[in-house]
């Protein structure tokens, strides 16, 4: 992680191997870098970046993507991520690249986070699981 100016920012690489490709997604033939990959690896380069404000008990969850994935990355090639927010509030909005090793824009978007109390999102789940609540598992299906 590093910081730009007002702002905190930071770089990721990725070589791109056959578990990060569409074939995965039930794209078949298609052995290029896929859509959730690119989310997951900025996803988790996001919250390495929030972490550093975050207070003990708080952890980010992402709420939001607008996200555009413009070019097609072969396995074996390497693409750089670059995110940066310019905000440490409750509610983060990131900004992101992907490029790739010729210096080809591979996605760009953004991202939005919020902070929220560790303890407490565990308790939703917990509601969310019971019966009562209606979302859990149906009985007798």
């Amino acid at each position: 992680m590093s910081s730009e100016g007002s702002g905190l920012s930071a770089r990721g690489v990725q070589t791109v191997q056959s578990l990060d490709c569409a074939t995965q997604w039930g794209n078949d033939d298609l052995e290029v870098l896929s859509t959730p990959s690119i989310l997951g690896h900025m996803e988790r380069l996001c919250a390495q970046v929030m972490e550093r404000f975050m207070k003990p008990g708080e952890m980010s969850v992402g709420v939001n993507v607008t996200m555009h994935h413009r070019a097609p990355t072969p396995i074996g090639a390497q693409v750089e991520y670059h995110v940066r927010t310019d905000s440490t509030d409750r509610m983060v909005t990131f900004t992101f690249r992907v490029v790739d090793g010729h210096g080809n824009v591979v996605c760009d978007g953004e991202h939005l986070r919020a902070v929220v109390n560790k303890a407490r999102f565990h308790e939703r789940i917990a509601r969310s699981q019971s019966p009562a609540s209606g979302t859990g598992p149906e009985v007798g299906a």
